[in-house]
């Protein structure tokens, strides 16, 4: 199970390493990332927004 969560954290963690210049350049919120990210289908998308505005 613990392994599971892990691989789950480090994929969130690297979709939200790729998209943060974007986040970056155009200042979105972590309610915008997220429904852009619901928009492209991504899994756990709010924990993926919250990732990446965190780097901001």
């Amino acid at each position: 199970m613990h392994l599971i969560q892990f691989r789950e954290i480090m994929r969130d963690a690297e979709v939200a390493y790729a998209i943060h210049p974007i986040v970056r350049k155009y200042l979105l919120t972590v309610k915008e990332t997220t429904k852009a990210l619901i928009a492209c289908g991504v899994p756990r998308a709010a924990n993926v927004a919250r990732i990446t505005n965190a780097w901001i």
